[in-house]
């Protein structure tokens, strides 16, 4: 590590992140962010759209969100498809993008002498962008393949299940990719998706993160040039349906037609991210206390009963209240009810927690990050996530002085308030039963 970073990093621990961020809002809205990292000749360009299937409020067209990450890389009336991708080649840009819940987000690795001229394709694609039925339907065959291969996860499938039962009107009910008629319908969706692309991908919409070996005034003139003539959108915002207070415990069941571990996910509703907010900050400390290598839970489970083949799961930084989960694959479906109580009487252990485990679990997490923070693309991941759900970039290094702040009393307080039936959802998972060997081929119950 060069002595600039380490610098840096020091300098983080103190409650600010640990690079300038250079902020300009433009005239349009857009929010363009750069940060000159030690990486020389390095660079990542970031263009954070705030859309995901949060926003999909229309019936019968889940999965727009997502459909755009394939249909953007179709090019422009200047630059078409096959064009753009000869010279994303020729430039050596590693470029890819992914979509969730709150955002769906478009990004390229790029050699700093080259930023300029990325920022040009991406400028003319999210502003130009050319949708033609013909490629619109060619792309939707893309997604229903990717939503079959999805369908054989035991684990996805019992996901989805969980946030369509935990979630009755808000959109984090329903999985990013979309409901199967819905999709079926993407082929002759042109007019949508283009009024789709016309609601959203608007420059009030978008971050612009430029990371790494880059000047920042000069990054600013090229987007003023190139960026700054996106018009913002004519109408605000659809709103997102607000979800009704949950009042008793829910459960749902998925019945899987072939051979595969059993599970058992519960999810209790937990509040949106906010990187001031003590109980955040608790929640993700009980986390790391219940689903870190060295949590309870993994030793419990794993280690000592060997009830499960792995547990995971935690609290989902979302933009709106959703869920903390722990996800448990278990071995045998005779051991579920022993591996839940288990759950249960770890979440009690939390009233009993001591200083000084909550000292070392929150100084872990806090170098932790403050280590990873050592190339282009982890920065621009970091700072792009935050700034979806905060508007500062210290909140995202200060928040782990609220970390080190919590009290034993604030983790057995949180845990008291959330970990209540009336706020959990459980999800359960079974293989087909196995049928008994015929008694010629069983000696004291062992198969021969």
């Amino acid at each position: 590590m060069t002595l600039l970073l380490s610098a840096a990093l020091a300098f983080a621990a103190e409650g600010a992140f640990p690079y300038p961020v250079h902020h300009t809002e433009l005239d349009n809205g857009l929010d363009l962010y750069v940060v000159p990292m030690p990486s020389p000749g390095a660079a990542t360009v970031y263009t954070w759209m705030s859309v995901g299937s949060r926003d999909e409020i229309d019936e019968g067209r889940t999965g727009f969100a997502h459909f755009f990450e394939h249909l953007m890389f179709f090019g422009t009336p200047t630059l078409g498809g096959n064009d753009r991708e000869d010279e994303i080649m020729r430039l050596g840009i590693e470029e890819n993008a992914w979509t969730w819940f709150d955002e769906t987000v478009y990004h390229g690795v790029v050699s700093a002498e080259r930023v300029e001229r990325y920022l040009q394709i991406e400028a003319d694609n999210f502003q130009n962008l050319k949708l033609t039925p013909d490629n619109v339907e060619k792309e939707s065959g893309a997604v229903y393949g990717e939503f079959r291969k999805g369908q054989a996860s035991a684990s996805k499938a019992l996901a989805v299940e969980l946030w369509a039962t935990a979630f009755t009107a808000h959109t984090y009910g329903h999985d990013t990719i979309g409901y199967e008629a819905d999709i079926q319908a993407m082929p002759t969706a042109h007019p949508y998706a283009e009024a789709f692309f016309d609601r959203f991908y608007r420059p009030e919409n978008a971050n612009l993160l430029v990371v790494g070996d880059v000047d920042p005034e000069k990054v600013l003139g090229w987007v003023e040039r190139d960026w700054g003539t996106w018009e913002p959108g004519p109408e605000p915002r659809p709103e997102i349906p607000v979800e009704p207070e949950q009042t008793e415990l829910r459960s749902v069941h998925v019945d899987w037609a072939t051979p595969t571990a059993p599970r058992l996910i519960m999810a209790w509703k937990a509040p949106a991210h906010d990187p001031t907010q003590s109980e955040v900050a608790v929640l993700t400390l009980i986390e790391d206390l219940l689903l870190a290598d060295t949590g309870v839970l993994p030793r419990r489970l794993v280690r000592e009963e060997a009830l499960a083949y792995g547990v995971s799961g935690g609290r989902y930084d979302l933009v709106d209240p959703s869920l903390f989960t722990v996800s448990v694959t278990l071995r045998d479906i005779a051991g579920r009810d022993q591996a839940e109580a288990i759950v249960r009487e770890a979440l009690s252990g939390l009233a009993e927690v001591d200083a000084e485990t909550l000292e070392r679990v929150a100084n872990h997490r806090r170098y932790g990050f403050l280590s990873s923070l050592d190339e282009p693309v982890a920065v621009a991941n970091a700072l792009g996530w935050h700034l979806r759900r905060h508007d500062d970039p210290d909140a995202l290094v200060s928040f782990y002085d609220v970390l080190a702040a919590a009290s034993p009393e604030d983790v057995a307080r949180v845990a008291a308030t959330t970990f209540v039936d009336e706020r959990l959802t459980v999800g359960t998972l079974s293989p087909p039963e196995e049928e008994p060997a015929p008694e010629s081929e069983t000696i004291e119950g062992v198969s021969q």
